[in-house]
């Protein structure tokens, strides 16, 4: 039975609320199925990615290098330093964390990248203040 997290939407957030305070901090904050999505500064510049199918991503006030740990729980949320950046990672998909338990299970075969070439496209459009991508992701998308 196929598990839903989520109806198809328009959704807004923060990167500060897509973070996850895990104990021993990881990647985290990740969003599937994706059609696009807008990052944005304070007066509303930005840029938008627009996948040609559903993409995924996440967008961090911390680099991937700062929640990389030597060994698991070395590190917690009380020693990250927020950047002055969002760091987005734009994916065609990740394999799931984990089984049923927190401490080696591997993922279920049906959440699992098989190792094999994948390919994925998307767009890059910048935005100005007032720019609605919404249009931007009904534009037909043509690879050349």
């Amino acid at each position: 039975m196929p598990i839903d997290s989520a109806f198809v939407g328009l959704y807004r957030s923060t990167a500060r609320e897509l973070f996850v305070p895990y104990v021993s901090p990881q990647e985290n904050g990740y969003r599937t199925d994706v059609r696009w999505v807008a990052v944005r500064d304070g007066q509303g510049r930005g840029v938008a990615f627009l996948g040609m199918h559903v993409i995924g991503f996440s967008a961090l006030r911390y680099a991937i290098e700062d929640m990389t740990q030597k060994s698991r729980g070395t590190t917690h949320p009380v020693d990250l330093v927020e950047k002055d950046f969002v760091e987005v990672n734009i994916d065609y998909q990740q394999t799931g964390v984990g089984g049923e338990d927190s401490w080696g299970a591997r993922p279920y075969p049906q959440y699992t990248l098989d190792p094999r070439d994948y390919s994925y496209a998307f767009r890059m459009r910048p935005l100005e203040t007032g720019d609605d991508p919404m249009p931007l992701s009904k534009e037909r998308f043509v690879l050349e």
